[in-house]
């Protein structure tokens, strides 16, 4: 199979992380949660013990084949999504589909030529996992450490991983109630490495402003002011103000 698309089925117009909204309406659907932009994998979706990791492109090609086959590392419930062909009886989709059983795994078809632009699973992967793995465990943490979804497909929009979203939640607060010692956000909601996050700064958003107590830094004020529509900030800035 040659490096380039089997599967001329996309116009310009649309973009990977088209796919997305559709996959993760299918997966929620049937009681997963679902994450975009996770431990580099489009989409990585819990239900119980369960982990399904769907990797997405525009066409199919051997990247795409690449890219799930380093994800079965983490589990066997992996798929491939690419975009529905415009003709069913496509000889090259059906080479495809032959190569995608071979591997062990599962191919998600998404509408982008409809109106109502759906996904349907066409193959079920192999399934196996085994849960001792360190790399599932990696991938369920930040899935479990997340409360806003990142747009999955995208590969130069920031992505809001469980650290951030810890940076920001003590941003937001610092924001609301003003400088805070740890032992304070704890009992704001934080985190017990809250401390941690702010002595290490690593994003430059907190300043040491007496023993153990923090405030924003003019970055962080930036962040939050350059940030104050995205839903990461609006999200947590809302909580924030509901405390007393």
């Amino acid at each position: 199979m040659a490096e380039g698309s089997i599967l001329e089925t996309v116009m310009k117009k649309f973009k990977e992380s088209d796919m997305y909204e559709p996959i993760r309406e299918m997966l929620a659907a049937q009681g997963f949660t679902v994450r975009g932009e996770v431990k580099d994998c489009d989409i990585a979706a819990v239900r119980d013990d369960e982990l399904w990791i769907v990797e997405m492109k525009l066409s199919a090609n051997l990247t795409l084949i690449y890219q799930a086959l380093e994800r079965q590392i983490a589990t066997g419930w992996v798929f491939v999504a690419v975009p529905r062909p415009k003709n069913a009886r496509d000889g090259n989709f059906a080479k495809f589909q032959k190569l995608v059983k071979k591997l062990r795994l599962g191919l998600i078809t998404v509408a982008l030529d409809s109106p109502r632009k759906t996904a349907d699973i066409l193959i079920f992967p192999d399934g196996k996992a085994d849960k001792r793995n360190k790399k599932t465990a990696a991938v369920k943490k930040e899935i479990a450490g997340r409360s806003v979804d990142s747009l999955g497909g995208t590969s130069k929009t920031q992505v809001n991983t469980a650290f951030r979203e810890k940076c920001v939640r003590i941003a937001c607060l610092l924001e609301a109630h003003g400088a805070c010692s740890a032992k304070q956000l704890v009992k704001l909601g934080c985190e017990k490495d809250a401390n941690n996050i702010m002595y290490t700064n690593v994003l430059g958003w907190f300043e040491r402003v007496n023993k153990g107590v923090y405030g924003l830094s003019a970055t962080g004020i930036g962040y939050l002011e350059d940030n104050d529509a995205t839903s990461l900030v609006a999200y947590y800035r809302m909580k924030a103000d509901s405390l007393e």
